[in-house]
């Protein structure tokens, strides 16, 4: 998710034939989108078929399929907005502005697909498949859609200089055996999205003058007139996201056989975000593992907070100081490593990624001594931030719920969620260092990213992988997640 402040300031495929096939016997390892769009600016549309191989890797036969359609948290009358009221005039900057899906038609084998927009806020898009789609078997299924986009400072949204174009499409829920496919609620506290790896084929045709940042790599371009056509790849991805501007420059860098890539317009010292997110990748390659993509796009956007985080591609505001936009840099590439590889359910188990994100800042610096912070100086500040936050809400309460266990929906404020989950997630990892010791911990990290690599972890996952280090580590768990443990 986005880092909302520095420390001391947190307090405030080609997979289609002319006939589509069900449940066929192809050898799929897993998902696949192939995604075409056409992005219109003067209407602030953006027309898209997306032709979807799913593999069913579960144990079930399924007579259907469930896709969250976030883009209807945009909607007018949405039941859970994208947003809170106190963030309003943050992000309309031409009044407000509204946007949404519409699902046109769904396709089958031969015929359309009988489908139904459900969920508690049309957040939901089932589709009824012509016929069972048993395990280690595929399906197909072709989905046309428009997107309407808000002039929104948002994860989806037109800015003032560049368009945002993030959880645009139909994305397939996370099927939890014994439970079913999760339906994600876009709560506006958080990050609310969990979603599985697949393969993505995504082509976009917009005005010529725009410079398109991705999660993938280029594998095409075509100008034709005053629009182009351009085409872009990215494997073992769990989500696909872009940014388009007039006004971008590019600079890039390697890292190994990582490009690294950073688009900007307002940026007066672009080598130093640069490197930034040079450094940034080198350092965790060093302490979690080796960078899992080809390419690494950092791009500075309309954003109303401090940034985003996706699969190979980040959203960094535009109106961030210097070293706030260069600490958000170094938050968001740890992502990378923690969400973009290793998944977890980002509704339910938060600290999970941003936790140990905020922790990766702490690790940078640690690593980077040029930059002039100390780890001692900035868990300092990071204990002191909480235990503020827990005073406030005491007088406040008369009580205050620092329990770390539990979904977005049940906490009361975005204040009380970034002391939780980012603060007290970031003193949490530094803790569980300390009772591991340096080795232990970071050899436990290592780990965790290399045995949950694209796939998704879980508290307990991660529980598992450090009792082989320090066998009484469930206790410690236990203190920090429930609230027992006093910092």
């Amino acid at each position: 998710m986005k880092r909302f402040f520095t420390f001391v300031l947190i307090f405030a495929l080609t997979f289609f034939s002319a006939t589509f096939i069900g449940g066929c016997k192809q050898k799929v390892k897993r998902s696949a989108y192939n995604i075409t769009l056409y992005y219109d600016e003067n209407e602030r549309t953006l027309s898209g078929t997306s032709e979807f191989t799913y593999f069913n890797d579960t144990e079930n036969a399924l007579s259907s399929l469930y896709f969250n359609i976030y883009p209807n948290a945009f909607r007018k009358d949405a039941k859970y907005p994208a947003y809170s009221f106190e963030h309003k005039s943050a992000l309309f900057y031409d009044g407000e502005s509204f946007g949404g899906i519409e699902i046109e038609k769904v396709y089958g084998e031969k015929e359309e697909l009988n489908y139904e927009i459900s969920g508690v806020d049309k957040n939901i898009l089932k589709v009824s498949l012509s016929k069972e789609v048993f395990p280690k078997e595929s399906t197909k299924v072709k989905i046309d859609y428009k997107v309407k986009l808000a002039k929104i400072k948002h994860r989806l949204g037109v800015c003032e200089k560049s368009v945002n174009l993030s959880n645009f499409y139909p994305v397939l829920c996370v099927y939890e055996d014994g439970k079913g496919f999760y339906e994600c609620v876009y709560y506006n506290v958080g990050d609310p999205f969990y979603s599985d790896v697949a393969d993505y084929t995504v082509s976009i045709t917009c005005n010529s003058k725009y410079v398109v940042a991705s999660s993938g790599k280029v594998i095409s371009s075509k100008q034709n007139g005053e629009e182009k056509t351009e085409k872009f790849s990215a494997s073992g991805v769990r989500d696909f996201a872009m940014c388009l501007s007039k006004d971008f420059d590019m600079i890039s860098e390697k890292v190994g056989n990582v490009c690294v890539n950073y688009y900007f317009y307002s940026d007066n010292s672009p080598k130093d975000s640069l490197a930034m997110a040079v450094k940034s990748i080198k350092t965790f390659n060093n302490l979690f593992g080796e960078y899992f993509y080809e390419t690494f796009s950092v791009v500075e956007t309309g954003f109303y907070q401090g940034g985003m985080e996706y699969p190979a591609l980040v959203y960094i505001s535009d109106t961030l100081d210097k070293n706030s936009y260069l600490e958000v840099i170094c938050h968001e590439t740890a992502h990378q490593w923690w969400y973009a590889a290793v998944g977890n359910n980002e509704i339910e188990e938060s600290f999970l990624d941003e936790g140990l994100a905020e922790y990766g800042v702490v690790l940078f610096y640690e690593n980077n001594p040029e930059y002039n912070l100390k780890r001692s100086d900035l868990i300092l500040s990071a204990t002191k931030t909480f235990k503020v936050f827990c005073s406030v809400y005491d007088k406040i309460f008369s009580k205050v719920n620092t329990a770390m266990n539990r979904a977005l929906d049940e906490y009361i404020s975005e204040y009380e969620y970034v002391n939780v989950v980012y603060v007290k997630g970031c003193i949490f990892f530094d803790d569980l260092r300390l009772f591991c010791k340096d080795d232990a911990f970071f050899n436990s990290l290592k780990t965790y990213y290399s045995v949950f690599k694209n796939k998704n972890a879980s508290i307990n996952g991660l529980i598992s992988v450090f009792e082989k280090s320090a066998p009484s580590i469930s206790s410690f768990f236990d203190g920090y997640l429930s609230g027992k443990t006093i910092i």
